[in-house]
């Protein structure tokens, strides 16, 4: 009986520590996602983008309406020019050296991994690798999540810390308990 206690708290312990060794930081990767208002496909995709940012919290999802957004829309042509894919339809997601069209849910995925592992470069470098004599890409109306810079890689220590402490704990705690029982 006093075995399987052991075992279980342990067994607790590392569960506890599993979700967020699952969640450690990779490299930044940023996204461009345009869309339009009421489109039921591009609302899918916002919905999955969402949950791979839970996912991937390296994920920043810079988000563009297009249907009712002029400047949008002109970022959209332009970007789409850069990338070689033109500006097909809504949605379409723009990450490291892809442009995905429509719903591609595994693609999309396969892409923000590579990235998180590799590191892409962002869609605003290529922009601008493409078209030197403009500003970089800004836009009021966009979702900016963008992290400041550096601040992944605090976020990572951070974890890192609070694993750390979790094992303390643990590892204080089973040896109370080993040494109440004997």
């Amino acid at each position: 009986m006093f075995k399987f206690r052991k075992i279980l708290i342990v067994a607790f312990f590392v569960a506890l520590l599993l979700p967020t060794l699952g969640k450690a930081a990779g490299k930044p990767v940023e996204l461009y996602f345009f869309e339009g208002q009421g489109c039921p496909h591009c609302a899918r995709m916002k919905s999955f983008l969402d949950g791979l940012k839970a996912d991937y919290p390296n994920l920043t999802v810079k988000d563009f309406e297009v249907y009712f957004n002029k400047d949008n829309q002109d970022l959209f042509t332009r970007i789409g020019e850069a990338y070689g894919s033109g500006s097909s339809g809504v949605p379409m997601i723009f990450i490291g050296e892809e442009a995905i069209t429509g719903e591609s849910y595994e693609k999309l995925k396969n892409a923000v991994i590579k990235c998180s592992e590799e590191g892409c470069a962002s869609p605003s470098s290529k922009l601008e690798s493409e078209n030197t004599n403009t500003n970089k890409v800004t836009n009021e109306n966009s979702n900016t999540n963008r992290p400041v810079s550096g601040s992944s890689n605090k976020n990572e220590i951070v974890g890192w810390i609070v694993i750390g402490v979790f094992a303390a704990v643990g590892v204080g705690l089973v040896i109370y308990l080993l040494k109440g029982r004997k």
